[in-house]
Parts: structure tokens; sequence; C-alpha cells
């Protein structure tokens, strides 16, 4: 297991590692993309707000609101290459 996983909890009380895969401030909010570690292709979007020492995930429910910081993550990875560096 990764040591940069995030531990959160579902309703149920049962705990849910989570891979952090980038964070982005929009209109003054913090939002974190992470991929559920069990299952890297569920990815979900978070409001992160600092409590202390500690981040507090929320879970994003609009779905519009999911899809633009999706997208703006997607065109802020497009503007950096992925290679061997040269």
């Amino acid at each position: 297991m990764s040591d940069d996983r995030i531990l959160l909890y579902d309703d149920s009380g049962e705990e849910i590692a989570f891979l952090p895969l980038g964070r982005l401030t929009l209109d003054g909010i913090e939002y974190a993309l992470l991929a559920d570690e069990e299952d890297e292709d569920s990815v979900m979007v978070f409001t992160v707000e600092a409590d202390g020492e500690e981040d507090v995930y929320s879970p994003v429910e609009d779905e519009d609101k999911c899809e633009e910081v999706f997208y703006l993550f997607q065109a802020e990875a497009d503007d950096y290459e992925i290679g061997p560096a040269e």
C-alpha cells in the first residue's frame, strides 16, 4: 500500500483508502481528485478544508461541478509532457 494514501470513511463507517491524483483551487475552493485504492478506475472529486493540522475531505455531490473540476485537472495534466527526462 502507498504511504501517500488518504483514509476516509463512508456513511456506514467503513474505511476506504484513496490515492491522491492532484489538487487545484477554483473560485477560492480547494479540490482534490482521489482514486479508490482498490479500484483506481473509480475517481472522485472532493473539496478540501484545513482543520488545524488535518485536511477534511468532503465529496462533491454536484455532478456539473465534478465535471468542471475533472476537466480542469485533465487540462492541467495535458500541460505537462510525460516521458523520460532529457
